[in-house]
């Protein structure tokens, strides 16, 4: 969900997003408020906007075509006009027509996209680049629509063929394609509809001119979304991570129905009460796609999660071409009703998350809780999560409802009965409940299964912001869960502070993976970036252990980071003091991962140890990571991190405690432009932290305070860009 709400109030952020006023949900569930955007941050959200393109429809819904070109030139007879989509060309009866933009100039490599929705069944639209302003000389990336499949052609704009892709796409009833260019000195590569491998890769293609544009030259097709940038400034922002996700502008906040579905990882996150969307083949390397589910007539779209429905036991996929598709649970929210009348809606897709119906029947699937004859209902209840349970033939839903979650059961996805309330009372130790999520792990060298509930806390004072726990326990069959621990038994899931709304991938077998939004509801919205806002974490994959306490939940970086790595330093066996030189200290990177064991000595041991990242040439910035060895106690502190007075509730630092294993410390620290995640004796302990350096501040060292300690082992890796 966008942000937090209660009973008692209901408030709204309005942001200003390229040009468009979305309203997002408030923040704090005890302290009501209202928190908008300062105008010095909409005016930066807007800079890349174009001005000229936006009207009023009829009934004064605004009109908006979101881009960033200008100096326009327009030539040949199709119709060029704005409507609901974006921008609209017409080209009916044997006419065609093109529109150029002389800025930005293609002066060096660059990316292109454009959100393209064809309107006709039978339709030739795309894309000009490389091209001279008046449209003579340059090259058409055009997607050829017949019988709902489209190709792709690369052209020139006499009509000369270069290449065609050998597949073509589904292309169903209001389908936007993703289009993206890649420029690359002679290299053309385009991708559709974010599909790991390009339907045309090609070389040899000359440049007569920097200009770009829109094609129509057949049928009417609708452009949403259309940039040109340099590719330094693809996902190279100042903090801009470089192997972290996050939206190429806009929001990324709450993670939504993550699943895994014939082949791709699909991430959904909220963007002003709506759907993005992003599909991966590996979790690493991600492609945008055109927003998902956007406001429909009920309101707007809160969080929620995704399921697959491969045997249409719903009934909604009668008419899909693989009699099977994906179905998504969110929390519908009403505007203009009290709290916004939070109800549990559907939609479904037909075409592997590219395209997404809302249906006629069973657009709703369960009401908001509250509801009477005289009135809808008024309850917080939002943030469904599904969850499949093979062991008894059903479908368990959890949905939060403030101070609870509550629990559904369903056999065929549409019809779901209430199973149990969880929580009150003692189990409240802060903010308002959200985002909960449910699953079963076994626990590692046992028969055992459990069933793992996560909850996510608004920000309140007694949590220090908000703030990330779990549940241990059992799923019975008539649907409770039933809690291994007494009420009031706190298990963190993270012990720094910008870990919120984490959701499981659905549709994986044999790995249970996780991210969440870095941010905290202490100050949400105030982070320091320009045209982007919102980080997710790495995807880790969880595990249950038993220990003396009892069984426990672990985290570990997914382990296709590995592929990123490229090593630095490896170091075996060494005994450290406060006086040993630096081990690290000739060593430059901003995103990067360090591996190190280390031991206590018997005697002499180290009052305190450990790193300080991402420092600065003069070695006044850094954040430091270590462990205080007397009280047994891992920290974070990233009061000299760079900036940090961006909110006076901005906490620098953080304490976990931890014991060692056979005298012996693990961590693994992953470092990134704006981010430091640390999981410390096998994921015992993780800390979550965004941090905002310098971006010429990328020094490392190791510390030793007051003794020795004895490193075992310590391997450096730089984390190379997923976006390059």
């Amino acid at each position: 969900m966008p942000s937090r709400l209660s009973k008692l109030a209901v408030t709204t952020l309005v942001l200003l997003l390229a040009d468009v006023y979305i309203p997002v949900r408030s923040a704090a569930a005890a302290q009501p408020s209202v928190r908008t955007l300062p105008a010095a941050q909409e005016d930066n959200m807007n800079q890349s906007t174009g001005k000229d393109s936006e009207k009023n429809t009829a009934d004064d819904t605004p009109v908006v075509w979101n881009h960033n070109l200008t100096g326009e030139h327009t030539y040949g007879t199709a119709v060029w006009a704005l409507d609901e989509r974006g921008m609209r060309g017409t080209a009916d009866g044997g006419a065609s027509g093109m529109r150029t933009y002389t800025a930005p100039a293609q002066t060096g490599d660059a990316v292109i996209m454009t959100d393209l929705m064809p309107i006709d069944a039978q339709m030739q639209a795309g894309l000009f680049f490389h091209g001279t302003a008046d449209g003579q000389q340059g090259y058409i990336a055009l997607l050829i629509r017949q019988d709902q499949r489209v190709k792709v052609r690369l052209q020139q704009t006499d009509g000369t063929v270069i290449a065609t892709s050998t597949q073509d796409y589904y292309s169903e009833k209001g389908t936007r394609h993703r289009l993206e260019i890649y420029l690359e000195k002679d290299r053309v590569r385009l991708f559709l509809d974010g599909y790991a491998d390009p339907a045309i890769d090609t070389g040899g293609i000359a440049r007569p001119g920097t200009a770009s544009g829109l094609v129509v030259l057949r049928g009417a097709a609708s452009f949403q979304d259309t940039y040109m940038m340099a590719a330094s400034e693809f996902y190279g922002e100042k903090h801009r991570p470089a192997y972290h996700y996050s939206a190429l502008r806009g929001w990324a906040s709450d993670p939504n129905g993550m699943i895994y579905y014939k082949g791709e990882y699909h991430l959904f996150h909220q963007d002003g009460g709506r759907w993005a969307h992003a599909v991966s083949e590996d979790l690493l390397h991600w492609k945008n796609l055109p927003f998902a589910l956007e406001w429909n007539e009920q309101g707007h779209i809160w969080s929620g999660s995704a399921i697959a429905d491969d045997h249409n036991v719903s009934g909604l996929f009668d008419q899909a071409p693989e009699q099977g598709g994906l179905i998504a649970y969110y929390t519908s929210y009403t505007p203009d009703r009290p709290n916004g009348n939070q109800k549990i809606g559907i939609a479904y897709s037909m075409d592997r998350g590219r395209t997404w119906h809302y249906p006629k029947e069973h657009s709703i699937v369960i009401q908001n809780p509250g509801q009477t004859a005289d009135d809808p209902g008024s309850w917080d209840f939002r943030d469904p999560k599904i969850v499949r349970d093979e062991e008894r033939n059903r479908w368990v839903i959890v949905v939060s409802g403030g101070d609870h979650v509550r629990l559904f059961t369903s056999t065929n996805l549409l019809d779901w009965t209430l199973t149990d309330n969880f929580g009150y009372g003692d189990y409240i130790r802060g903010g308002v409940w959200e985002c909960p999520d449910l699953f079963q792990l076994p626990v590692q060298g046992t028969g055992q299964s459990k069933w793992v509930l996560m909850i996510s806390t608004g920000a309140h004072p007694n949590t220090n912001g908000s703030d990330a726990e779990y549940f241990i326990g059992q799923l019975s069959d008539e649907g409770r869960f039933i809690n291994d621990n007494l009420p009031g038994q706190v298990l963190k899931t993270d012990w720094g502070k910008e870990f919120y709304a984490s959701m499981t991938f659905a549709g994986l077998p044999d790995r249970r993976i996780a991210m969440a939004w870095m941010t905290n509801w202490d100050y949400a919205f105030d982070l320091p970036t320009a045209d982007w806002k919102g980080i997710l974490s790495t995807p880790r994959e969880l595990s249950l252990i038993s220990t003396t306490s009892g069984v426990r939940l672990v985290q570990a970086p997914l382990r296709e980071l590995d592929t990123l790595r490229t090593p630095l330093r490896s170091i075996r066996t060494a005994t450290i003091d406060a006086y040993s030189t630096n081990i690290l200290a000739d060593l430059s990177a901003g995103s990067y991962e360090i591996e190190a064991e280390l031991k206590l000595p018997v005697q002499q041991t180290a009052a305190d140890f450990g790193f300080r990242l991402r420092t600065g040439k003069q070695g006044r910035q850094f954040t430091e990571t270590g462990y205080q060895v007397d009280t047994g106690q891992l920290y974070m502190d990233r009061t000299s991190s760079g900036i940090t007075d961006f909110s006076d509730r901005f906490s620098t630092r953080q304490t976990a405690d931890l014991q060692p294993e056979n005298r012996r410390i693990q961590l693994r620290i992953l470092v990134d432009e704006s981010t430091v995640e640390i999981f410390a004796n096998g994921g015992q302990r993780v800390f979550s932290s965004v941090i905002f350096p310098d971006q010429e501040s990328r020094g490392m060292s190791f510390y030793v305070n007051g003794g020795q300690v004895k490193l075992i082992s310590m391997d450096v890796y730089e984390l190379k860009s997923v976006w390059k």
